[in-house]
């Protein structure tokens, strides 16, 4: 049975997977010094101000192997927004024109694209260096397929030296050889001020293997508040005149910290996929403010923090989200790369960028409008019906927090099918999860929806998408007694909790269901990977048109009135 466990027993493969990806760079090795040569050139800076200084921050996050453009299409197939050949130009841009740049990342290079199954994240890595990243916050991604990959992949990508990866709540003794590339913090000069950068990665996700390595803040809060205060106040003592927190925490755990901690001035964020338009400012127990950035996802925009420093602390002089859109041209150095890894993906894949598949009618969201009671997304509602379209179950079920993506308006390829549904690893195909059936009796049905449902508020991605079935939840109502029991329905019929059903997941919900006590039977894994359910699937549709119809209403929401 593959699972999430039978995926630790697998490291090895990818290992070797990942050695052979990195002797397939060596090729492109060539394109990287272009880079090299070409960054260096935009980024030479001028003669350093005299005080006070004004420091330019960049930064991103989560991008997930999106190296190259991906969002609405052109009349060539080809993506019009984000990807780090067209962030490389804005960056560089920047860079030309502005003195005292800062660039940092704040976390997951790892999963989300065939960039990453097929490189296991070492380009983007070299890249990221190449470009002038000054650090980047260890994500829980990165730890997705164990922490032998993730030394593999930096081991690939920079030898003994490395782009500084931080992270101050990251027990490495259990795994002391990743201390090579990952430290706590850092002290950069820039412009003439003296900058103290630490890292924190988001401790309580059950889908990466860590494992030797600790990431300490379970089951207690508190203990990332520590940390984050020790971190603060040694990088003061060591003479640091800002203090960021370069936090793979996510928002709520940012503010608290921000809320909690004296002496950081920036939080710069992932983690959620956030957009902040603006920087969130929340009072620290000096009364001084600190700042929270979020860049959303992919590439999608690079923030732009313009910041002065003098006696009287960080003030800011501007910020601006700088969209990396259909304006943007790539970076041609850059874009080469792309294109010489793209014809790898090929050569194990297919085409999945220039073969039309389908068309998509409209956007096909995984978010669901706040202001609306429905709580199924388009997405959801098209794998689930694609896993019950395959096995003929009498449910399907995946979790939002296992669809990554949606899919735009207009042309579908290959690509577009994959970064929905791109967790897991498949160590013989190179792809994600396959499938599994089991049956599971009414009541543990509802268990599986209460568990759901129990982190409204705090984390959505236990919520349940479903086919098959829909239901009915109050999130005003104790955690545990939020399914409207009786509106329950299976293909219309009220459910039967003694009755057991047949249910089609992927691999991840087949593992977690048991791990969370939920108890099913005949527990069968399959050879069909979800890529392949859901190409199948969408190619059968042909015009793909898919919209949430009510099979999950949260009762709270007063139904919004249609013009």
């Amino acid at each position: 049975m593959n699972t999430q466990c039978s995926r630790r027993r697998n490291r090895d493969d990818a290992v070797g997977r990942n050695r052979r990806a990195a002797g397939r760079l060596r090729r492109i090795v060539s394109c990287l010094a272009m880079v090299i040569a070409a960054v260096a050139c935009l980024g030479t800076c001028p003669a350093l101000e005299a005080r006070p200084a004004t420091i330019t921050l960049l930064h991103v996050n989560d991008t997930h192997s999106h190296l190259d453009a991906w969002g609405p299409k052109d009349r060539h197939l080809e993506g019009t927004v984000g990807g780090m050949a067209k962030a490389a130009s804005v960056i560089a841009a920047v860079r030309a024109s502005e003195p005292n740049v800062l660039l940092l990342h704040a976390g997951d290079v790892f999963h989300g694209d065939l960039f990453f199954n097929q490189y296991f994240g070492v380009p983007e890595l070299k890249l990221m260096q190449q470009l002038g990243f000054d650090a980047m916050a260890v994500g829980n991604h990165e730890f997705d397929l164990g922490p032998d990959v993730l030394a593999g992949a930096l081991a690939a990508a920079y030898g003994d030296g490395t782009l500084p990866l931080l992270s101050a709540n990251l027990d490495l003794s259990g795994y002391p050889a990743l201390a090579t590339w990952i430290r706590p913090s850092m002290i950069k000069e820039v412009g003439g001020v003296a900058i103290g950068i630490f890292g924190m990665t988001v401790p309580d996700d059950v889908m990466n293997m860590p494992a030797p390595v600790k990431i300490l803040g379970t089951p207690d809060p508190a203990v990332l508040m520590g940390i984050a205060a020790q971190q603060a106040a040694e990088l003061r003592t060591n003479g640091a005149e800002v203090v960021i927190c370069l936090s793979h925490l996510g928002a709520l755990y940012d503010r608290a910290i921000a809320a909690s901690v004296p002496g950081i001035d920036i939080i710069v964020g992932g983690h959620d996929h956030y957009v902040f338009g603006r920087p969130e400012v929340v009072t620290n127990p000096e009364g001084k403010p600190t700042l929270i950035l979020q860049a959303g996802s992919h590439y999608e925009y690079v923030g732009r923090l313009r910041f002065t420093v003098d006696a009287g602390g960080v003030k800011v002089a501007s910020y601006r989200l700088l969209p990396v859109d259909e304006r943007v041209r790539p970076l041609p150095q850059v874009q080469a790369v792309v294109d010489e890894l793209k014809q790898g993906i090929v050569a194990s894949c297919g085409d999945v960028y220039d073969l039309r598949l389908a068309t998509a009618v409209r956007d096909l969201e995984m978010v669901t409008e706040p202001r609306r009671p429905e709580r199924d997304s388009a997405m959801g509602d098209l794998i689930t019906d694609a896993l019950r379209a395959e096995t003929g179950t009498d449910i399907a079920i995946t979790a939002n927090g296992l669809i990554s993506e949606g899919i735009f308006k207009g042309p579908i390829v290959g690509i577009d099918l994959f970064r929905p549904v791109s967790y897991g690893y498949d160590p013989a195909t190179g792809l994600g999860l396959k499938i599994a059936t089991f049956r599971i009796a009414g009541a543990e049905l509802i268990k599986s929806l209460e568990i759901g449902l129990a982190y409204l508020g705090v984390n959505e991605d236990f919520f349940l998408q479903v086919s098959g079935m829909s239901f009915a939840y109050d999130p005003r109502a104790d955690a545990g007694a939020r399914v409207l029991v009786q509106s329950v329905r299976v293909h219309g019929q009220p459910l039967d909790p003694d009755r057991l059903y047949s249910v089609t997941v992927n691999e991840a919900i087949a593992a977690l269901l048991p791990m969370m006590g939920v108890e099913v039977s005949e527990l069968k894994s399959l050879p069909d990977l979800e890529y392949d359910v859901l190409k199948d699937h969408v190619v059968s549709l042909h015009r793909v048109d898919v919209r949430p119809e009510g099979r999950i209403v949260d009762v709270s929401v007063r139904r919004h009135k249609e013009r």
